[in-house]
């Protein structure tokens, strides 16, 4: 029996022994040739060989219309699929299933016919916290391709860093410590090139301190001395204002001009991620134009303005035709100000909880804190065990102040669930791969199949096999450095 992580939908043994075949790939349909190279690069660092490209004796792409964009079918040599989703998801597949004997490369003999239950999984890199090197990004990108994972959520911007090219805001930018815009053209090559979606994320209107530091008189707030008396009133400290002003015209314009950049540096991306979660709104109350702008607007608590505010944000995203992305954050109050096009990642059980957000109209995203969360401060860490033991449709939390820590969350199996993310949070590169790699993988295999299929035992041994390979496809690579 072959072991092939995710597990295939379903695995027909056709034959005795293995397929001999010469080391090249080969295919007629215009759309996969680009494709036959991303299959070469990991075939030589898999094998130290080269995979001969348009050459005839290997590996067959095939087009097959009557396949749904993220299928494929592995029939001895014949690769099939209608679109370069699914084929990347069979180049993965086949990464685990090849062998090379002699100048030339063996398959098992079978049948593979497979697609993913849900539409999106994802990891998440925290790269504003702790700076990640650029090769370190393309890495994560590899990880992705070779999970069957296809979207990647980049967290660019936070308090500590803004690590985008901004042309508008210039000082936002710390040398060293942020990508170029030709880095980044070169990921988004790279991305599509493997069959992974890029989902940039900068924050608002919390998580903003390098706004304020860098440009106070756009983003920051005007307080006067009714808001300096009810600022001492609150007890916040001074230096830590990480909230961006949600009352100033120059404020909004300015963080519309960040998310046009940022859908300039990424056009091939859906989703574009707006942030809008532990922001400090009470701090609204001690700004004089956020006071005026609820005043006119008849807006009278500033719970009912979060939400308002993340309506005005993700309405634009929607002008500027991509899809706009939000953690759980917003309240309840205000929240049909929200268009229900926006894509909301469950995540705490807190703000909003997985039921209140399904039955309200919106499509969400799990990102349960436990298991799927990394975070180096924390004693308890989650195993590619306890994830197994989860699935899609469940949120757990370990904090006291989650309605999921006593009683968690269930939800019926519906679509608009569309999947899971694995966020990892303030974590460098060294402290993170490792368990990137191990629960990352265990994550797809129960998002790829709902219903879970596997034994602890049966995951461990398959995914044992397929280390070794692993960490020769994932040689660092310190291109774009």
């Amino acid at each position: 029996m072959i072991k092939l992580l995710p597990t295939p939908k379903n695995c027909q043994t056709l034959g005795e022994g293995r397929i001999a075949l010469a080391a090249a790939v080969c295919t007629d349909h215009k759309e996969f040739v680009p494709y036959q190279a991303t299959l070469g690069d990991f075939f030589a660092r898999a094998f130290d060989m080269p995979l001969a490209l348009d050459t005839e004796g290997g590996i067959v792409l095939c087009f097959d219309a009557d396949l749904a964009p993220d299928a494929y079918v592995i029939e001895g040599a014949r690769v099939c699929a209608s679109a370069p989703e699914g084929l990347c998801y069979a180049f993965a597949s086949l990464l685990q299933l090849l062998e090379v004997e002699g100048e030339g490369m063996t398959l098992p003999h079978v049948r593979i016919e497979d697609r993913p239950d849900k539409p999106y999984r994802s990891l998440m890199a925290d790269l504003a916290r702790c700076w990640h090197p650029f090769w370190q990004v393309l890495q994560f990108v590899d990880v992705c391709f070779l999970y069957k994972i296809n979207y990647l959520h980049l967290h660019f911007a936070d308090d500590q860093r803004y690590t985008l090219p901004s042309k508008s805001f210039p000082k936002l930018n710390k040398a060293g410590e942020s990508y170029t815009k030709e880095q980044i053209a070169y990921l988004n090559d790279y991305a599509a090139a493997r069959g992974v979606q890029l989902v940039p994320e900068i924050e608002c209107p919390g998580h903003a301190a390098i706004l304020n530091a860098h440009y106070p008189e756009v983003f920051g707030i005007r307080q006067d001395r009714e808001g300096e008396a009810l600022f001492t009133e609150l007890g916040v400290k001074v230096d830590h204002r990480s909230l961006v002003n949600a009352g100033s015209t120059a404020a909004f314009e300015g963080v519309k001009t960040l998310f046009a950049e940022v859908c300039e540096l990424f056009p091939n991306s859906e989703y574009i991620h707006i942030g809008g979660d532990e922001a400090a709104i009470k701090l609204w109350n001690t700004c004089a134009d956020t006071r005026a702008y609820m005043k006119e607007k008849g807006i009278t608590d500033v719970y009912e303005l979060y939400s308002e505010y993340v309506g005005r944000v993700t309405d634009y995203i929607l002008s500027l035709g991509r899809t706009p992305m939000v953690w759980e954050g917003f309240p309840v109050l205000g929240s049909e100000r929200i268009d229900r096009r926006t894509v909301v990642i469950a995540w705490e059980s807190h703000y909003q909880l997985a039921p209140e957000l399904l039955k309200a109209g919106f499509r969400i995203i799990n990102a349960s804190w436990q298991p799927l969360y990394l975070v180096p401060s924390l004693t308890k860490r989650w195993s590619f065990w306890d994830i197994l033991n989860w699935n899609v449709y469940n949120w757990q939390h370990w904090w006291e102040h989650s309605v999921a820590t006593l009683n968690p969350i269930t939800v019926p199996a519906t679509d608009k669930v569309l999947g899971s993310i694995l966020c990892s949070w303030e974590m460098t590169y060294e402290q993170e791969m490792g368990r990137v790699l191990e629960n990352l993988l265990a994550m797809s295999e129960r998002v790829w199949n709902v219903e879970r299929v596997l034994t602890e035992h049966g995951y461990n041994a398959a995914y044992k096999s397929y280390c070794v390979r692993l960490a020769k496809m994932l040689t660092a690579d310190k291109r774009g450095n």
